[in-house]
């Protein structure tokens, strides 16, 4: 299912930074008269989100349900395959035919990608081997980190699947997600937990939920984001952290925070574009430009500083079922 070319519907939709959705040019296995599909699944703290995505990358269905109710009890693993295969009896039913499974997990990962290894808020997804867990299904199954697969798609919608050298994707929500990709290509590193840049150290006295102390998401993510507001703004909402008191010292040592730990990997990579999304970078009134020039002061000069590629992606509810299945589409 690789090299397929892009119907004119999906390169509009790449070039406007939309998500893609089927159309009528979406390919049909002639032999069958079926949709070919892989099943993407996005496993986050909150929803669960899965969908059908054909072999252009485009969805063709989409569905959440609660993270909990989906994976409650102590086989997580069990309860998702019983929902999917609900899920998949509903919407096959002759009109599409399924390819394979592949799987965003936000956890580690091993480096043969079989196995989730730890999930800080999902104790029963520990020392999982996933694609036997979903054998079931007589297809195969893909797994990788969940910010993995965001990036994978933000690389089809930017268009970046080809280029050369080193792109950084930073996504700041309840923590900092990071992903890398060395021409094109993601990059795991030996144990397959390359790009975990939310637990570099930082000393900032305080305990990670991966039981390491110090660790830069505990000073510059949104968890941190919400610490800082109610202790100098207690009631304050979070959607008016930037908005309402954007001029304070708390929020700008959070910036400060921030830009280091972006800057870390600036100064070590020298990336060729740095993509920076997550809800947290949507919010009303987020300072990029402040930022940006945090992240300058700290990046070795003149290069990269002079020159840094940034780009914001506005993050979709899907990205990461349709990213979890260009993860599939691409070794299939």
């Amino acid at each position: 299912m690789n090299n397929i070319d892009t119907t004119p519907a999906t390169a509009t939709a790449i070039a406007n930074n939309e998500p893609i959705v089927a159309t009528a040019d979406s390919p049909v296995n002639s032999a069958t008269l079926k949709t070919p599909v892989v099943l993407g699944i996005d496993i986050g703290g909150t929803n669960l989100r899965v969908g059908l995505v054909d072999a252009l990358g485009a969805l063709v269905d989409s569905r959440r349900v609660s993270s909990q109710e989906a994976l409650s009890g102590s086989d997580p693993m069990t309860k998702l395959a019983d929902y999917l295969e609900g899920y998949l009896a509903e919407m096959l039913d002759g009109k599409y035919e399924l390819k394979a499974i592949s799987v965003g997990f936000p956890s580690v990962v091993d480096a043969t990608r079989t196995v989730v290894l730890q999930t800080t808020f999902i104790p029963g997804l520990n020392n999982v081997n996933v694609p036997e867990r979903l054998s079931r299904f007589g297809v195969p199954v893909f797994i990788d980190r969940d910010v993995n697969m965001i990036i994978r798609y933000d690389a089809k919608r930017l268009n970046l699947q080809n280029l050369e050298g080193v792109t950084f994707g930073c996504y700041v929500g309840t923590g900092i997600g990071c992903a890398l990709a060395v021409d094109g290509k993601i990059l795991a590193g030996l144990h397959g937990v390359a790009g975990e840049l939310g637990h570099i150290y930082e000393a900032t006295g305080r305990t990670c939920g991966c039981g390491l102390e110090g660790c830069s998401e505990t000073a510059a993510s949104g968890d941190a984001l919400v610490r800082e507001l109610e202790a100098h703004h207690p009631g304050a909402s979070i959607d008016d952290a930037f908005s309402e008191y954007g001029d304070e010292q708390f929020i700008d040592d959070w910036l400060e925070h921030l830009a280091w730990t972006f800057s870390t990997v600036i100064n070590l990579l020298d990336p060729a574009k740095i993509i920076i999304g997550g809800g947290v970078t949507q919010m009303k009134g987020f300072p990029k430009q402040r930022l940006e020039e945090k992240i300058k002061r700290m990046s070795r000069k003149p290069y990269p500083a002079e020159d840094l590629p940034i780009v914001y992606t506005i993050p979709g509810k899907y990205d990461g079922v349709i990213g979890a299945a260009l993860c599939a589409l691409e070794q299939i």
